[in-house]
């Protein structure tokens, strides 16, 4: 893919119908594995994108195939591009959200988690939900659950390494109002009480780890890379707000 036409975007919107297996004929576990290491490394915005390709893993299509090329000429053009972190910027905030009922196949939603720390990505992840949810709600707390998980992760080892770090604010983002509301508040009805034991796993940790939890409007909300595929433009702002730059900037 070295002399590859470019991409403006890493992950497509195209949904058309492609099932030809080519297992077999391409060495798509190896070339999915190598953009699995670059992608939880240090590429981000790359992250959704090689996960929709590992999903497929056991009889990829030439669909798939074409994705996975697809990534490659999206890094074709931003290659010199990488994290960068700023001195001295010690809030660390983590941002959860979930594309509800996304995948096409399984219909379940892909969660989505960024911590930023020192105005750079610190960890990120982007993966399909193990069960099928009901509702948006629903989705966003089992999404919010994991953001509550790598909270606390983070500011335990933040806290061993930096001495003043005790101080800092550490709050968890979220753009849906009502999985706000069901991790802050226990009220239960009909509708909402199988999400008991994945709404306590955030709250537990509200309530116990001195986490904040807080509304972002969703044109802020920076995990939008790791759920979903979106627009040139938008990927651009989002990229700069979790410190990926390119190396003459």
């Amino acid at each position: 893919m070295a002399e590859a036409e470019g991409m403006s975007t890493p992950a497509s919107r195209d949904e058309s119908d492609n099932h030809k297996d080519v297992s077999g004929k391409i060495p798509y576990h190896e070339t999915v594995g190598s953009l699995l290491y670059l992608a939880a490394a240090t590429r981000p915005d790359i992250a959704f994108g090689v996960n929709k390709a590992e999903r497929v893993m056991d009889m990829p299509a030439e669909k798939a195939w074409n994705n996975v090329k697809r990534i490659f000429r999206y890094l074709r053009l931003a290659s010199n591009y990488g994290l960068r972190y700023t001195i001295g910027s010690g809030e660390l905030k983590v941002f959860s959200d979930a594309d509800f009922a996304g995948d096409k196949v399984t219909r379940r939603s892909t969660t989505g988690v960024i911590a930023i720390f020192a105005d750079g990505a610190a960890s990120w992840t982007s993966q399909l939900q193990k069960t099928t949810t009901l509702s948006t709600a629903e989705a966003e707390i089992i999404a919010a659950c994991e953001g509550a998980k790598e909270l606390v992760w983070l500011k335990r080892v933040l806290s061993e390494l930096l001495s003043d770090f005790a101080r800092k604010t550490r709050v968890l983002y979220i753009d849906n109002a009502s999985a706000i509301k069901l991790t802050k508040n226990p009220e239960y009805h009909k509708r909402s009480k199988h999400n008991e034991v994945r709404h306590f796993c955030a709250r537990e940790r509200y309530l116990n780890d001195g986490i904040g939890i807080e509304h972002v409007d969703g044109r802020k909300q920076l995990t939008n890379m790791l759920t979903k595929p979106i627009e040139h433009i938008r990927l651009e702002v989002l990229c700069r707000e979790i410190g990926i730059t390119s190396g003459e900037q």
